[in-house]
């Protein structure tokens, strides 16, 4: 019951501060919110792009698995990585301006090589291997 009631009012938290960050980008001036739309919309592309490139390596994980070593396993995931880099680097307006952006931009590739990985491995405990 504890976790019920914890649960909703965490929903409702959740439900106040999008009403409030919707107050705020409505309240700032026009070039302001081009920006933040811009952000969030090309965040979103970027994320699909990522989230499914490494689902075609069903494709041909069989073939890769039928050579025997992990070099093939490697450069899999690393041109898959390179993949999100280039559709990123394709995506942004301008370099990231300081530390932290820096650090988020290798951050969510990292996550991104990550998700790369496990998506591959996925793909070869299906395959049989």
């Amino acid at each position: 019951m504890l976790g019920r009631l914890a649960e909703r009012v965490l929903g409702w938290v959740a439900l106040g501060l999008l009403i409030l960050l919707g107050v705020a980008i409505y309240q700032t001036p026009a070039d302001t919110k081009q920006a933040i739309w811009s952000a969030v919309w090309r965040s979103v592309v970027w994320l699909l792009i990522a989230a499914a490139v490494p689902w075609t390596a069903r494709l041909f994980v069989r073939r890769l698995m039928e050579l025997g070593t992990n070099w093939a396993g490697v450069a899999l995931i690393t041109g898959f990585t390179l993949i999100d880099a280039v559709a990123g680097i394709m995506l942004m307006t301008a370099w990231p301006s300081g530390v932290w952006t820096w650090l988020a931009a290798v951050g969510v590739l990292g996550l991104a090589g990550s998700y790369n990985y496990l998506v591959a491995e996925y793909l070869a405990e299906t395959c049989g291997a």
